[in-house]
This record gives structure tokens, C-alpha cells and sequence, in this order.
């Protein structure tokens, strides 16, 4: 089910003003820019993504900062492992 226009306002507000504290946790920082700016589209633009339903709370899920930041790891590392996944795919298909 797609998400709504105010939800989705609310977690891109998030993960701007929250996004660069779970990359921070990845040691492998080349691609941050590329991440972030790919979370900022999906949000937008995912809402057909057959894969909405397992993104999507894995984006708010990371960015749950009342419990633990430890306790995300797992949540963080899924995000961004699945994010680079996708941006490989991409360039796979655009040839680069």
C-alpha cells in the first residue's frame, strides 16, 4: 500500500535531518552521497517499488533514535547494504 503524501513528507524530513547520523555508523563513506540521494528519491518516488514494503521500514526503522543506536545496527546495515544493491543494479543497467 502506498504511503501517504504527509507520511511520506515526514520520514524525507527525517532522513534529511537524520539520514547523515545512520550513514555515520558505516565506515565505508564513498558512497554516502549516492545513498542519501537515493533514500531522498525513493521516498518520493517508491510508492510502486515492489520492494516499498520491506524499504521503506528499514528507512524509518533506522532513523529510530528512542531506542538505542546499537540496537539498529542490524536495521542500518540492512538499509544501506540494500541501498547499494540497488544503485550497483542501476549502474549495471545504465552500462557503467
Amino acid at each position: 500500500m502506498p504511503a501517504s503524501d504527509e507520511v511520506s513528507a515526514t520520514l524525507r524530513d527525517d532522513w534529511t535531518h537524520g539520514g547523515h547520523l545512520v550513514l555515520a555508523a558505516d565506515p565505508d563513506t564513498s558512497d554516502h552521497a549516492a545513498i542519501h540521494a537515493w533514500i531522498l528519491d525513493f521516498i518520493e518516488t517508491g510508492a510502486n517499488d515492489p520492494d516499498q514494503g520491506s524499504i521503506r521500514p528499514l528507512i524509518y526503522h533506522s532513523l529510530n533514535f528512542d531506542i538505542p543506536f546499537q540496537a539498529t545496527e542490524r536495521v542500518r546495515q540492512s538499509l544501506i547494504a540494500t541501498v547499494r544493491a540497488r544503485l550497483a543494479a542501476l549502474a549495471s543497467r545504465r552500462g557503467v
